[in-house]
């Protein structure tokens, strides 16, 4: 009997065992849907190569953990948990249509890919690019900043697209003034670009291009640049299949030839011809005959003709020359824009003068200020006004400078304190005197107080003057006739004109 329930436990055991083998089973491969296998179209109906691409999978016992995707028939494969994505489809260059198919394999939890992925064919075309270029545009009465003279560094902004999206885009091409010129490839991010011309004293010359607001130029030059002629910028967009855009064009920008090493900026509003010539003809009794001009405030239809786009290529411009006389009437606009585009004209060694009316209403904190021998201006007692009458004495500092007198009253005037020494820059006054306090009801009285209206900034190693600055109006200031013996020394023996 023992021996006979022990053979039935046995059976048992052994008919278990078998149940359990057969019940056991390998997990199958997953499978992989897309919502259609091909899209029928032809010609201009086919897609553009921007698609959008749609799958599922499924796992008998299994559990899809993701997707493997290729779009070059199969050769390399991306992952993915998406079941949806748009794709950017390649038409081969030279070409343009091809049909392009995009497969999916889902992948399990065990790693199993399925064997037969899953497809669509997409019929594609290939979509022209486009590019235009962007101008400043006048806001809230600020003119716009398209000059239509300049030195030679040019500043142009574009923007590139392509129906087939902005991926698509190879490059831009670039050419001055020829078209069938050889073409200079700009990258497709380019947004702006500068050119600098490499020899700007000459009558042509090849260009630096430095492009979204680096201050490193690209490994090539561009050649077409015309100096004291018009010229016009073309580009044209190429997309990856090659396909071009049509060309845009500037309008004709007339480009000056650098003639000397010294400029003449002119950033008066009004009597710009008064104080221009008092400048020119000056300078032109003290031997320097030859110097270059910017008219800095010309505006035409609310647009500055004269002036950069943007601070960067003003610098640029600045940085062509070594000597730079500046005079205007408009404290705000000369500081501030000379804080901002002078660093490259005086980190190359530059000498700088400027003489700009300062009226009542410039903040005497500004700083605007921090760049120039200026620490900060004097401020009139309240209820006074600085003012110098016609015939007002300035006098000199030191010896062997010309006192000069006015020839006109000056309504506004602003003395100011010096920057305080460092030990590599010092600062002097050159002229004070001449201010009146006048106060309503009251005789206007001699302003004793802090009076500096000239004053120098030079480096303690050599003594050697870089900046002078005058808060009067020089060219109103020759009651003495002595404008050349005033000249002599600010220009040639202090800055070295």
């Amino acid at each position: 009997m023992r021996i006979y329930t022990l053979i039935v436990l046995l059976l048992v055991m052994g008919a278990c065992k078998k149940g359990f083998d057969g019940e056991r089973s390998a997990q199958s491969a997953p499978e992989t849907f897309m919502a259609v296998d091909t899209i029928y179209r032809t010609g201009e109906n086919r897609l553009t190569t921007l698609v959008d691409a749609n799958w599922w999978g499924n796992s008998v016992g299994g559990i899809i953990v993701g997707y493997e995707i290729s779009v070059d028939n199969m050769a390399s494969w991306q992952f993915t948990k998406r079941q949806d994505s748009s794709f950017l489809l390649k038409i081969p260059p030279g070409n343009d249509s091809a049909d392009i198919v995009i497969y999916v394999r889902a992948i399990d939890q065990l790693g199993q890919k399925d064997p037969s992925p899953a497809s669509t064919l997409y019929p594609i075309k290939n979509s022209k690019p486009s590019v235009k270029f962007v101008f400043s545009q006048s806001l809230g009465g600020i003119p716009s900043q398209n000059p239509t003279i300049v030195f030679p560094v040019l500043k142009y902004s574009l923007f590139g697209d392509d129906p087939d999206g902005t991926d698509d885009l190879k490059q831009f091409e670039l050419f001055l003034n020829d078209t069938n010129a050889t073409p200079f490839a700009l990258p497709a991010n380019t947004s702006s670009f500068i050119l600098q011309s490499t020899s700007p004293q000459a009558a042509s010359s090849s260009c630096k291009v430095f492009i979204n607001g680096s201050n490193n130029a690209l490994s090539t030059n561009v050649d077409g640049l015309l100096h004291n002629a018009s010229n016009i910028i073309y580009v044209r967009a190429v997309d990856k299949a090659l396909s071009k855009s049509a060309f845009v064009a500037t309008p004709s920008i007339w480009v000056k030839k650098v003639s000397s090493d010294i400029l003449l900026i002119n950033a008066y509003s009004s009597n710009k011809v008064f104080a221009q010539n008092y400048y020119t003809n000056n300078l032109k009794n003290i031997g320097i005959t030859v110097f270059d001009t910017l008219q800095a405030t010309e505006i035409d239809n609310s647009n500055f003709t004269q002036l950069q786009p943007d601070y960067q290529t003003q610098s640029k411009t600045f940085a062509l020359f070594k000597k730079i006389l500046w005079f205007g009437d408009d404290a705000s606009f000369s500081f501030s824009l000379g804080q901002r585009t002078t660093s490259d004209f005086f980190n190359g060694g530059g000498k700088f003068f400027m003489s700009v009316a300062i009226n009542s209403s410039f903040d005497p904190l500004s700083n605007f200020l921090d760049w120039t021998p200026i620490r900060t201006l004097v401020n009139p007692p309240a209820g006074s006004v600085f003012r110098v009458n016609t015939n007002a004495l300035v006098n000199p500092v030191n010896a062997g400078w010309p006192t000069i007198k006015s020839t006109a009253i000056i309504p506004s005037a602003r003395p100011f304190e010096i920057q305080v020494n460092t030990p590599s820059i010092g600062y002097d006054s050159l002229y004070s005197g001449g201010i009146i306090e006048s106060k309503s009801g009251q005789s206007p009285t001699p302003w004793t107080g802090q009076s500096a209206v000239l004053a120098k900034r030079f480096t303690t190693s050599d003594s050697k003057t870089n900046f002078i600055i005058s808060s009067i109006p020089l060219e109103r200031f020759n009651g003495n006739s002595n404008a050349d013996s005033l000249f002599q020394k600010i220009f040639k023996q202090e800055l070295g004109f």
